[in-house]
Formats: C-alpha cells, structure tokens, sequence
C-alpha cells in the first residue's frame, strides 16, 4: 500500500478537517449576502453546502485523534469541546434548512433571519476557533508530528481513548 493510502487510513483527520472548515465559512458567507441583498432567504438557496458542510464536520469529529493530545496539551479540550459546538451548529443549521426547502417556506421576518443568521455565522466563528486551536496543538506543541518515525510529544501512556 502507498504511503498516501497508509496515512489516509491511520491519519484521516488532518486530510478530512479542512473541507468542513472551507464549507462552514463559505456556507455562512453565502447566507450573510443572501440575508443583505435579498432580505429573505429562498428555501433551497444553500442547502447543499450546509449539508456537506454538516457530513464533513461529522466526520471531522469522528477522525479527530485524541489520543495524541489528551493529557499533553492545554488546547486539546478546548479544541474538542468547540468541534462538538461546531458540528451541533452545523446541523442545527442543516437541519433548519432542510426543514425550510421541505416546506417550500423561505426564511424571512426579522426574529427567524436573526435567529438563523447568528447560528450560521456562529457555526463559523466555532470552527475557526476550533481550527485555531488545532493549529496550536500542531504547529505550536508538535501534537501529532513525527520525526524520524517517533513523535515529538508521545501520548502520555493510560491516556488512550480516556475521558474526563
């Protein structure tokens, strides 16, 4: 097996993380100009990116490898509490659309814009907070980094898989 296939399957979460990160804050973008410029927000406009959006932070949760940060760094809670904020942010928000193009009803009057338009772009600040912290665990504490075949900060042994 390739080297590329043999990290996909032991390190999924650094290739699958950024396209919810891409999503979440396109998704949110394209809701905050459709709200400005059409003052309504037409039931289909959307969907699919909130929908990817929302599957590919699921599975971000999923991959995320916790194993190699619990007990060694300060940013991992933050950063594993914030992708759970993140991804029920996205579904809620998915969900809120789904339900909407179901209906064939757009999302207007003043409470409901407001409403979904602060879960949106609160999903979007979630997830770059989120990514900031994992930047942190990577780039400033080398969670996760290898070098020559042996990880700079190993996970502390026990840790494996426990929660608080």
């Amino acid at each position: 097996m390739s080297g590329f296939l043999l990290d996909l399957f032991r390190h999924p979460h650094p290739i699958v993380v950024h396209f919810p990160i891409a999503l979440i804050v396109v998704a949110a973008a394209y809701d905050l100009i459709t709200v400005v410029r059409h003052r309504e927000i037409p039931p289909g406009h959307g969907l699919l990116l909130w929908l990817v959006a929302a599957a590919g932070a699921a599975l971000a949760v999923a991959t995320g490898p916790e194993h190699d940060a619990r007990g060694i760094s300060a940013s991992f809670e933050p950063h594993e509490r914030l992708a759970d904020v993140t991804l029920i942010l996205a579904l809620i928000v998915a969900a809120w659309r789904l339900w909407a193009a179901w209906r064939r009803q757009v999302v207007k009057g003043p409470v409901r814009k407001a409403a979904y338009t602060v879960l949106s772009v609160a999903a979007a600040v979630a997830v770059l907070v989120t990514g900031y912290y994992g930047g942190q665990m990577v780039y400033e504490e080398a969670i996760g980094v290898s070098m020559n075949g042996n990880l700079v900060h190993p996970p502390i042994p026990g840790s494996h898989g426990e929660h608080d």
